[in-house]
């Protein structure tokens, strides 16, 4: 099918009760494999890209592999531009995504909310939805990014700063956090709860790699709709990369045949995590 909506995603997965992960990809063989894996589950998938991988990977090629999957697929496939920090970054992109986020999260609030409102004001009039980000979702390797609650996203704050920016989904921070984690993540539900219950946008979890699978499903049942990941999905493509070469070396394109099937069941673990009814959507 055609290169799906992020909204109808987020739409379906809030009315039947699951949600979706944002796998970002930093090669070829990363969109291809996370997209076959969702089709082998028949759920949706998010397809992510940063501009820090286009070292590697082409942003219009990225967007022309994914759309080029994403037709031969019947599962709902939307691709997603993931951290940037301002409007001048994020223009360029625009004739590629669906979906943007915008992450001010660093800066003061109300600049955080400016800036969030720019981004969001281009891309209503271009047809196009806005994640911005409110709470501190630091790093995995800091304890207090983790675990200092002055960092999470405050429930008033996420319903005013929604209200003034008409950002169309919002990442949170309630104990996740990027990267690897020095410490197994206690995730705040309750917090999440009155998140759910202030805002009426579809919420975001960053940091979905290394939180623990009965968390992560239970962000779903509280009504989380977007798992962001990569760490997960990076290591484990290098980690299935070096126990094909410990064993033989036939070259790069066997080693790639070999990463497939350990890649694949990465994504297909992750999408049944953050779908708790065992859902198909086809």
């Amino acid at each position: 099918m055609a290169i799906a909506r992020v909204g109808e995603i987020y739409k379906d997965g809030l009315a039947k009760g699951y949600g979706t992960p944002m796998i970002n990809v930093a090669t070829y063989e990363m969109i291809k494999w996370a997209i076959e894996a969702a089709e082998e589950e028949g759920m949706p998938i998010l397809i992510g890209m940063h501009l820090g991988f286009t070292r590697n990977l082409d942003m219009e090629a990225a967007y022309l592999i994914t759309k080029m999957y994403a037709e031969r697929v019947k599962v709902p496939v939307a691709f997603h531009l993931d951290h940037t920090p301002s409007i001048k970054e994020i223009a360029p992109q625009l004739k590629y995504f669906d979906s943007v986020m915008v992450d001010g999260s660093a800066l003061p609030y109300e600049e955080n909310v400016r800036i969030t409102k720019e981004v969001v004001d281009v891309c209503k009039w271009m047809g196009k939805e806005v994640e911005a980000e409110l709470g501190h979702v630091g790093s995995g390797s800091s304890i207090d990014d983790i675990q200092n609650a002055d960092h999470y996203t405050d429930p008033q704050q996420a319903a005013e700063f929604v209200e003034r920016t008409g950002c169309n989904s919002l990442a949170i921070a309630i104990g996740n956090a990027h990267g690897a984690y020095v410490a197994a993540p206690n995730l705040d539900f309750e917090r999440l709860k009155q998140i759910r219950k202030a805002v009426d946008i579809p919420l975001v979890l960053h940091g979905g790699s290394g939180i623990p699978d009965e968390q992560f499903t239970r962000c779903a049942e509280l009504g989380m709709s977007k798992f962001n990941i990569f760490t997960d999905y990076n290591v484990g493509f290098s980690t299935a990369a070096k126990a094909y070469l410990e064993k033989e070396n036939h070259g790069a394109l066997a080693m790639m045949l070999a990463c497939a099937e350990p890649c694949r069941e990465i994504i297909r673990h992750k999408i049944r995590m953050v779908n708790p009814k065992g859902l198909r959507v086809v």
